[in-house]
């Protein structure tokens, strides 16, 4: 029994720093969005607002994607 507790304890010594860790790094990797004004958009990609693009008129099952200026067929990014 006394092997148990010793174990338990090194284990729970061992995973304190990684949890300690994962706590702060979650703050960390959440960002805020800055507010655009102007109609502009957040683009995550280059971290920054942008300003719309006039939509193409897009094929029947394409929609318009602002981000790489083109036409896509539906379920493609």
């Amino acid at each position: 029994m006394r092997n148990f507790f010793v174990r338990s304890t090194i284990a729970i010594l061992a995973a304190a720093p990684l949890a300690a860790t994962s706590l702060f790094g979650a703050g960390i990797g959440s960002a805020e969005p800055l507010n655009c004004t102007n109609g502009q958009f957040w683009d995550p990609i280059t971290n920054t607002c942008q300003t719309p693009r006039p939509a193409d008129n897009c094929a029947p099952g394409d929609y318009w994607n602002p981000l790489s200026n083109v036409c896509r067929p539906l379920g493609q990014l």
